[in-house]
């Protein structure tokens, strides 16, 4: 009796972790953050294989559909883009670069 309770306990432990990474691989996963000159904060996760970011702005999320880009991932909506470069992230607003360099906080 003790061997089939623990076989069952460990058959929903398995499908409960088999959930769990299905919708982490959804959803992207955990944010980055991104510290900029100016002491602003963005935290980024990439939504449907990059093809969409997610990133809190501090006042809400904003979810920005992919765009093409020379390098790295560009996301924008025609007034905000955010273009991520290996660790480095370019914000600007209307044209403007008003944050600076911003760089994945490790």
């Amino acid at each position: 009796m003790r061997f089939r309770g623990f076989h069952h306990r460990g058959l929903w432990f398995g499908v409960a972790c088999t959930l769990l990474l299905a919708c982490l691989l959804m959803t992207g996963g955990c944010y980055r953050t991104y510290v900029c000159d100016s002491g602003k904060t963005f935290e980024a996760r990439d939504q449907m294989g990059r093809e969409r970011m997610i990133i809190d702005v501090g006042g809400g999320d904003i979810t920005l559909p992919r765009v093409p880009a020379a390098s790295g991932w560009k996301y924008s909506d025609g007034s905000r883009t955010f273009w991520f470069q290996g660790d480095e992230l370019t914000v600007e607003l209307d044209g403007k670069n008003p944050y600076g360099r911003c760089i994945l906080s490790k």
